[in-house]
């Protein structure tokens, strides 16, 4: 299979995370699309070879590393715009929102190293090396974020997210002893 074939099937996954990733910024599908084509373009123009979970790991180092430059890069613009005078943004309506919408709220809601660790975890299915390679930290370090993550969600989010109602047993089936 080639480098492009590779490529063409880790962009689901890729967007998938970016997305979850971005939630809560202004245009996150935009900035999602943004990133994920800006990662596999530049990984199809090196044309290194890499086994297939390599390349998982380096398009997902890759797209994290630019999302926190992003968002860096972001805040200096901000800054900027604050001295300048520039608009101030607009009140925002409160919507009724719905349970997933509450979910990402909650989780833009947490710390961005937490929120990537949980992500990788729990969204992506990595093992918490793997994850820990993609984020350039030690296994323990990933574990205690995944941990704090789960503590906040779980404090943060209502009831009705959370608890996943028992599946009703068919009326048809019986228990036998």
């Amino acid at each position: 299979m080639s480098l492009r074939e590779h490529l063409d099937r880790c962009a689901p996954r890729l967007r998938r995370y970016a997305r979850a990733l971005v939630s809560g910024q202004p245009g996150p599908n935009e900035m999602a699309d943004d990133l994920v084509n800006a990662v596999v373009l530049r990984t199809y123009e090196t044309g290194a070879s890499f086994r297939k979970i390599e390349l998982y790991l380096h398009l997902y180092s890759l797209l994290t590393e630019w999302h926190r430059e992003a968002l860096a890069a972001g805040r200096q613009g901000a800054k900027t715009q604050q001295l300048s005078g520039g608009p101030h943004a607009a009140e925002k309506i409160p919507l009724v929102a719905s349970p997933q919408d509450k979910l990402a709220g909650s989780l833009a809601a947490l710390k961005l190293e937490e929120r990537e660790a949980l992500l990788l975890v729990v969204l992506e299915g990595f093992s918490y090396a793997n994850a820990a390679r993609i984020l350039k930290i030690s296994r323990a370090v990933l574990i205690a974020r995944v941990s704090r993550a789960r503590v906040a969600l779980r404090q943060n989010s209502p009831a009705e997210i959370l608890v996943h109602p028992p599946k009703p047993r068919p009326a048809y089936l019986r228990v036998v002893k």
